[in-house]
Parts: C-alpha cells; structure tokens; sequence
C-alpha cells in the first residue's frame, strides 16, 4: 500500500484549481456548482479557451460529473443535463 503524503503547499494549490460556477439545466434553471480545472493546459495567444474548454469535471450536490463531448455535463443522480455559464 503506497501512501502519499501531502504538504500544506501541495493541498493549497490543488484547492486553488476548483472554482465556483454557475451552470444551467435544461429547463433554464441556474445552479450553483464548483469547477475542477484541468491542469498543464496550453492555450494560443490569439485563442483563448473557454471556461467550458478548462474545465475537468463539475460537482453538484456532492456528485462529481465529467463533460460530454459536447462540454455537457449529464448528471446520474438527477438526470438533468447540466452546461457552464460562461462569463
């Protein structure tokens, strides 16, 4: 059993990568979620990504839902179908 230990510094910055956002379901209604950013992203000067584009996985409720293809996030729990409200 390998265990890992993780310092203060480390956990800090994975801490720094979720973020709060607001998503929308299919029925227009607006929710608050938070955002696990993708890590060692590399964007163009001239082609920003979207927060869609950045983001790994969002969690809602406590359940932690990863994108479509279409950057859609479908969740089990509820069946609502969830995208990013991009600002």
């Amino acid at each position: 059993c390998d265990i890992k230990i993780i310092t203060t510094h480390e956990y800090r910055i994975n801490l720094m990568d979720i973020i709060d956002i607001k998503i929308k379901d299919q029925f227009d209604q607006i929710h608050d979620a938070k955002a696990q950013l993708k890590k060692n992203l590399v964007e163009h000067e001239n082609e920003p990504l979207k927060l869609s584009q950045r983001i790994e996985h969002i969690i809602v409720d406590n359940e932690v839902i990863l994108p479509t293809t279409e950057l859609l996030f479908e969740s089990e729990q509820n069946e609502k179908i969830y995208r990013v409200i991009e600002e």
